[in-house]
């Protein structure tokens, strides 16, 4: 009997090939290249999962919507994926009425939303109470209520992070929102597993085993960058290559970029930390700062 393979897209016995980055997508989370704390932390859910909140920063394309979703099928758990566009208050309520009911796969609920920076601030106030388990209130036969048993439900949260890395949350998240949640950093691998990954892709792919990648693998700002870079030279060819570094003598004068403009009548700034270069049209006088080249 013929198997269906769903992974290679095919129609009338023709195949049609896939991107790089869908191809080499990871399925498990041992898979992952770098990504080290969450991929523990996933790690550890799936031998106790538990009821919990988990926020994913990190710079584009380093993974953080496919670990989740990796996640969920290797738990393995319901699937409710939920865009930030979409992740309203009337979203919220439609889902928290389907997390209720038992999971079509597996124990857990497991609810993803991409780019949770672009929630709105009320859809971020009505997930308080979901996240920290005030939501399975229950009445109480004669009145009041009660805590229940907490709802079978992960949520993981994914957005881009802001700062030098790439790895701190917004400011557009409410401090409260971000207490119920366990704030994971997903910094961009390294540039040599990233090299060592793309280079068993390219020779997967007829590449040429002494073929230098290092070249993407240090331009590249993260995995999904590179798999598509790395697709470009596939598809032309060529490899970028390396750029040459000339050399410069030492102590050399130079100007970091840092101008100012004086008006006439200014007295004139300290010759040793500032050059002057034209006199502007208005009659400004344009000093920049100097610099010693090497350490520019």
């Amino acid at each position: 009997m013929e198997t269906l393979d769903f992974g290679e897209p095919k129609q009338n016995g023709f195949d049609y090939p896939m991107p790089l980055v869908e191809k080499y997508q990871p399925r498990r989370i041992e898979d992952f290249i770098g990504l080290e704390g969450p991929k523990r932390l996933f790690a550890s859910l799936l031998k106790a999962p538990r009821p919990v909140a988990v926020l994913l920063v990190g710079p584009p394309g380093c993974g953080k919507t496919t670990l989740g979703m990796a996640f969920a099928d290797e738990l393995p758990g319901t699937l409710h994926p939920i865009s930030s566009q979409k992740c309203d208050v009337a979203a919220l309520d439609r889902l928290s009425d389907l997390c209720h009911y038992y999971p079509s796969r597996g124990r857990f609920h497991v609810v993803l939303v991409d780019e949770a920076d672009q929630m709105t601030e009320k859809a971020q106030l009505q997930l308080l109470s979901r996240l920290d388990g005030t939501a399975s209130l229950e009445p109480r036969f004669g009145g009041g209520w009660e805590r229940g048993p907490a709802l079978l439900v992960i949520w993981i949260f994914t957005c881009n992070g802001r700062g030098a890395d790439g790895t701190t949350p917004p400011s557009t998240f409410e401090p409260r929102f971000l207490s119920r949640c366990l704030v994971v950093a997903c910094g961009k691998p390294g540039v040599a597993e990233i090299a060592r990954f793309l280079q068993r892709v390219w020779s997967l792919e007829g590449g040429k085993a002494s073929d230098d990648l290092s070249v993407i693998a240090a331009g590249c700002d993260g995995m999904r960058d590179a798999l598509t870079k790395l697709e470009v030279a596939l598809c032309t060819g060529i490899l970028p290559s390396r750029p040459v570094e000339r050399e410069r003598p030492s102590g050399t004068t130079g100007c970091s970029g840092r101008v100012r403009f004086l008006a006439p009548g200014q007295p004139e700034p300290d010759p040793r930390k500032w050059q002057f270069r034209k006199l502007s049209k208005k009659g400004s006088r344009v000093y920049v700062r100097r610099c010693v080249l090497d350490s520019c």
